[in-house]
């Protein structure tokens, strides 16, 4: 199987468990290629940022990027863990479908999830995604994220119902109310009917890591009352963040 893939994953690979900077003519020996298609694979690594060239010693090391992406998974996984108490505790206090999601490739995806207990209820399962400009998950974790991060998000915009916000100022004047209250509301912005509240959970250092959030048929989230639930999630995310930060 000596795909393209393959090939630039072993020499990636090696540059990870590499000591220090590796010269080109041994990642090619080390990985059984030759010196041209080692030089191309690096080259395409360089350029996607895994890879530093140095142009004084011509030698090769990997970056911080790696790491990066290890630490989002490890964070995931850790995260899942410690928040299913909390998530089970939620569930109960709301009554509704509750959601433990993370920001990824500007979209909301879903770790873990616990279905209401009434017959009509809302319903997502982990793994499920959904654009992050139309979540209350979604948007409480774009409210934190770079510029240019909301702008790619806003680029890829549809519609789904008359709610769904319709461009970049729309969404930008939504994060901020977000940012202002801690809380981001939606209103069948996704799926008709369906209201949700949300609340981003940030570890030690501030960085948003995920969301916790409660969805539910609009009329009984109404009854239910938006400020019982807004303090429930608070509770629930602080009570993550103190578990995370106890982890640390």
């Amino acid at each position: 199987m000596q795909t393209t893939v393959f090939k630039g994953l072993r020499v990636l690979e090696h540059l990870a468990r590499a000591t220090g900077p590796v010269p080109l003519g041994e990642i090619a020996e080390t990985c059984g290629i030759s010196k041209s298609n080692a030089h191309r694979l690096l080259h395409t690594l360089s350029a996607c940022g895994y890879v530093h060239h140095d142009p004084s010693t011509h030698n090769y090391q990997v970056t911080l990027r790696m790491w990066d992406m290890g630490s989002h998974v490890y964070d995931r996984m850790e995260l899942r863990t410690l928040a299913a108490p909390h998530l089970e505790w939620l569930a109960a206090n709301s009554e509704e479908t509750v959601h433990l999601a993370v920001l990824d490739n500007y979209e909301t995806l879903y770790l873990d999830t616990i279905d209401g207990i009434h017959a009509v209820r809302t319903y997502v399962k982990p793994g499920d995604r959904a654009p992050a400009y139309a979540t209350a998950s979604g948007k409480a974790m774009l409210a934190y994220q770079p510029e240019e991060t909301v702008k790619t998000a806003a680029a890829r915009i549809e519609r789904r119902t008359e709610k769904t916000v319709a461009d970049l100022e729309e969404l930008k004047t939504h994060l901020a109310r977000i940012r202002e209250t801690g809380y981001s509301i939606t209103f069948g912005e996704w799926r008709e009917g369906v209201a949700a509240v949300s609340r981003p959970i940030r570890d030690a250092g501030g960085r948003v890591l995920a969301a916790i959030g409660v969805a539910g048929p609009v009329d009984r989230a109404g009854r239910t009352g938006m400020d019982s639930l807004q303090a429930a999630v608070k509770r629930a995310a602080d009570s993550i963040e103190q578990a995370l930060a106890t982890e640390t």
